[in-house]
């Protein structure tokens, strides 16, 4: 475990200083793509059909490039200083592409969020990654 952390530490400084710029460039530019498309609706009050709008394939090309640790990282930062629905949703469906132990605990988190949209959306990518590792969905899942 100390050795796991030590590496990804090491990848993500790594990465921050030879091709940081590059990612957080990319992450930013994959966020724009998906305010322009999910934040007219959100701004109406339309929550849940704003997430409903499939992103265009240059903005889920962008994330896709971004789906490993040091974006997702740059995703939950984004998540954490979002000061609007569009911007939380938008970065936890970017950061999602990533499928680890890490993305599933940060999509439970705001699986929990007093926002539906939010919570929804956390949970509907939940579920997808838990699919993806043969795990039962949250929503199947037995109450604690």
């Amino acid at each position: 475990m100390k050795t796991r952390v030590i590496i990804t530490v090491l990848s993500a400084v790594a990465l921050s200083t030879g091709c940081g710029p590059s990612v957080r460039t990319r992450v930013a530019n994959a966020m724009q793509g998906c305010l322009a498309v999910r934040n007219p609706a959100f701004m109406r009050g339309e929550g849940e059909r704003a997430l409903s709008i499939p992103l265009p394939p240059a903005v889920d090309s962008l994330a896709s490039g971004t789906a490993y640790t040091f974006g997702l990282i740059v995703y939950q930062e984004t998540a954490d200083q979002a000061t609007t629905q569009a911007e939380v949703t938008c970065a936890l469906e970017l950061g999602s592409r990533y499928e680890s132990e890490d993305t599933r605990e940060w999509l439970g988190y705001f699986s929990r969020h007093p926002n539906a949209p939010v919570a929804n959306l956390a949970k509907r990518l939940l579920d997808a990654q838990l699919k993806q590792i043969g795990a039962a969905p949250q929503s199947s899942a037995a109450p604690k």
